[in-house]
């Protein structure tokens, strides 16, 4: 017998204010259903005992939670926008008798549910629809009117979620750079559901992940946010690691950090804070910046700065004698003049590559908690 969450807890209310014999009303609610009709029946016949010394509560909500799991994971790239409304409308209640464990789970399960929604491999990979897509989102992002002939030539799915974008539900325009993009959908909403019921820790690093992920940080190589405010990022999660030593997902946090470390000293192909031999700033406001990190007390991304500074001071000469570097690459190629310039600043700042993961796989770009990518 299918329960929604509002039926199963007014059931229960008038179960422990009547006599062992009365039953609890049923209401249909298709998206969530109860896992465990047995166990339904055997808490329908459990006496009138005191709030305080019932366990029935606490499991009233485990099944009302694990029923809401389920139908999350059942939402997928074929399911309509109503399948979520569905799960939202009991989430906050289960949410607020939930330990901190099943919010943690619920959250997980809510984020990989939209991922699933949102993503439709087979569309936006097909090449004979690539620059009608392309056309199409990159209209809808400019706010422009979306041309219906382009619509036409695209998926059923595809002209599904655009809809919903017109029409103003939970779903956006994400850019992904270089020609490409998909779908997305409000992060900073999606943290809002869930932090209040989360220890403080665990708001803060969700809510930062929420806004550092609504948009791509990289695109074509490029740094999409100012010199300013990746530093901020960065002090961020360094603050963030120093007042929760032992908080949630610290070693993300560190992850994160260090991630931000490189692009701040090293930027990426398309995006330099310095000319290419890394002695001058391109803009006055990117050295202030350096020289104030430079003086943040008890940190490590001071001593960064002040490493940096450092390094941009020395000659040549001193350069070859404090951080010597071979005149041919690995590959017994000649080295040339930049690739020697970071070979040697690389020595300086001891700041592991954005690139080299060491086998860890854990994604922290997209959605507001990190997770393993699967790799193929």
């Amino acid at each position: 017998m299918q329960k929604s969450l509002l039926s199963l807890a007014i059931g229960m209310s008038l179960l422990l204010l009547t006599l062992s014999a009365c039953q609890p009303k049923s209401v249909a609610a298709p998206e969530v259903q109860a896992t465990d009709s047995a166990e339904q029946s055997r808490q329908s016949s459990v006496k009138k005992v005191p709030k305080s010394a019932t366990a029935n509560d606490s499991a009233v909500d485990v099944q009302t939670c694990l029923a809401l799991s389920d139908a999350m994971k059942k939402v997928d790239n074929s399911s309509k926008i109503e399948a979520i409304y569905a799960i939202q409308k009991p989430l906050k209640s289960c949410l607020s008798t939930a330990s901190n464990a099943e919010v943690l789970n619920l959250l997980k399960d809510y984020q990989a549910m939209y991922e699933r929604f949102l993503w439709d491999e087979t569309d936006l990979n097909n090449s004979e629809f690539d620059q009608d897509f392309f056309e199409v989102m990159n209209a809808l992002e400019q706010g422009e009117k979306v041309a219906e002939e382009k619509l036409q030539n695209l998926s059923p799915r595809v002209r599904y979620l655009i809809g919903l974008i017109q029409n103003g539900v939970d779903v956006r325009v994400y850019n992904l750079g270089e020609g490409y993009y998909a779908f997305s959908h409000d992060l900073t909403a999606m943290a809002d559901m869930f932090t209040p019921y989360l220890r403080q820790d665990q708001k803060a690093f969700i809510r930062q992940m929420a806004t550092e992920n609504q948009d791509i940080f990289l695109s074509d190589a490029s740094i999409t946010t100012s010199f300013a405010e990746l530093v901020e990022r960065a002090v961020f999660w360094e603050d963030y690691i120093t007042r929760y030593p032992k908080g949630y997902a610290v070693k993300d946090a560190k992850t994160i950090l260090d991630s931000y470390r490189y692009f701040l000293f090293f930027g990426s192909d398309n995006t330099g804070w310095t000319d290419d031999d890394v002695r001058d700033f391109l803009e006055p406001e990117y050295k202030q910046t350096m020289v104030a990190l430079s003086k943040r007390p008890d940190s490590g991304l001071a001593k960064d700065a002040i490493n940096y500074l450092n390094f941009m001071a020395l000659s040549d000469n001193e350069r070859q004698e404090y951080y010597p570097a071979p005149s041919t690459d690995e590959d017994g190629y000649e080295m040339h003049e930049r690739t020697m310039t970071y070979y040697r600043l690389n020595q300086a700042m001891q700041i592991p590559s954005s690139w080299n993961t060491d086998g860890d796989n854990r994604d922290c770009s997209n959605g507001v908690i990190c997770q393993d990518e699967h790799l193929d």
